[in-house]
This record gives C-alpha cells, structure tokens and sequence, in this order.
C-alpha cells in the first residue's frame, strides 16, 4: 500500500466517524433540550459544544490528509523564526499549566460533588490536552 493510499484510507476512516458524530450530535442535541436551561442542560451544552468541535476536527483532518498527499508540507514554513516560535510555544504551554494549577487548587476548596468541581475538572483536560499539542510544536521546532 502506497503512503497516498494509506493517507486516503485514514481520511476516509476520519470521515466515517464524523458520519456517526453527526448522527450522536443529533441525540446530544435532543437530550440539551430536553434538559432546558438546568444544571444538566448546561453540562450537556458544554458536551455539544466539545462535540461539535470533534465533528470539525475530523473533517478538516480527512481534509488535511487529501491536501497532503497532493502537495507535500513542511513541519513548520521554512521562512520561520524557530527561536521566537520556541520561545512563543513556551509561553504558551506554560499558560495551560498556569491554568491546569489553578483550577486545580480551585477545584480543592470545593466540594466534590460540586457542579463547578465537575467544569474545573474539564478544564483541566482541556488544559492538558493543549499542553500535550504544544510539546508537539516544541518537537518540531527543535528538529
């Protein structure tokens, strides 16, 4: 199998799953409005809205693998200031650490049942899920 089939198999994959997110988005939709303007419909907001944001990633990465099959990409444009990328990146992860401690230590002085206990915990993840992302852009910058 050649690397354009392969790229092409995994977009396909990727769409294929966002066909069945939209079809869960469908039901996440129903169930936030069935909840309304409660503490549950504002957690399931918060669900459909992450929802929405896979469904767009999923897409736009099937999309991004057919570009580049097509026409090979640098990691990062070969014009760029690494340093200053570097340094920006840096930044960057250290505000999702920022974040990740604070809630953290917010999430401590409350109760653990507490609903915002629940949307801290959530933006930790989120947090985590940023810093990983910019390692990632650390890596590349150094290679």
């Amino acid at each position: 199998m050649t690397t354009d089939t392969k790229l092409e198999s995994l977009a396909a994959t990727f769409e294929r799953h966002a066909d069945e997110e939209g079809k869960i988005l469908a039901e996440y939709r129903r169930l936030a409005e069935k909840l309304g303007d409660s503490d549950a419909g504002f957690l399931v907001d918060q669900i459909l809205t992450e929802e929405e944001m896979h469904h767009l990633l999923l897409r736009t990465m099937a999309k991004w693998l057919r570009e580049r099959s097509l026409k090979p990409r640098g990691t990062i444009p070969m014009q760029a200031n690494r340093a200053e990328l570097l340094r920006l990146t840096q930044t960057l992860r250290r505000h999702e650490q920022e974040t990740i401690d604070a809630s953290d230590s917010l999430k401590a002085a409350l109760s653990e049942n507490d609903l915002l206990s629940t949307l801290l915990e959530a933006m930790v993840l989120d947090s985590e899920k940023h810093h990983r992302l910019l390692l990632a852009v650390e890596e590349m910058l150094k290679a």
